[in-house]
């Protein structure tokens, strides 16, 4: 596949975000031991879309496969990106940080990705190709689910 410079730093900006993301999950798993197991998987599962992604653009560049950026612009990555940063940060000196805060975080972030359609950027027409995003489309959904579910549990809690 060929990109030019702005699509090659787009993607290189998508992997950032899902492996940052992947990160927020390690330090949930990391400061909420009690539901470790959830936090870590989320975690892995974002740093396999990140890899996934990765896949995407180093496929033989005879293969037809686009990026379409649409409307969006590097600078609209990095703000995300800048703003993930700051909840980890936040998070890490934030002693007072709840689950439940950590829980909102979580789902603010996956429906943000959904509404954004960021795994919609890429279009092929191999089987592998359309696999692979018809895979993180799923993921994505399913994650937007599994924190719901999760969430359910500290519907009434404050703490």
């Amino acid at each position: 596949m060929k990109i030019n410079r702005d699509q090659e730093k787009l993607v290189e900006l998508f992997i950032k975000q899902e492996v940052l993301i992947g990160s927020l999950y390690k330090l949930f798993a990391y400061r909420y031991p009690e539901y470790k197991v959830f936090w870590t998987k989320m975690a892995k599962e974002e740093h396999q879309h990140a890899t996934c992604i990765r896949r995407l653009i180093e496929r033989d560049p005879t293969d037809k496969l686009t990026f379409s950026q649409g409307e969006l612009r590097s600078n609209d990555l990095a703000s995300s990106i800048e703003s993930i940063e700051g909840l980890i940060s936040g998070f890490n000196n934030n002693k007072e940080f709840t689950i439940t805060q950590a829980v909102g975080i979580a789902l603010h972030l996956e429906k943000a990705l959904w509404e954004k359609k960021i795994f919609q950027y890429f279009e092929g027409d191999c089987d592998e190709v359309r696999k692979i995003m018809d895979t993180l489309n799923l993921e994505q959904e399913i994650h937007i689910k599994k924190i719901v579910l999760f969430a359910r549990q500290f519907q009434n809690d404050k703490s």
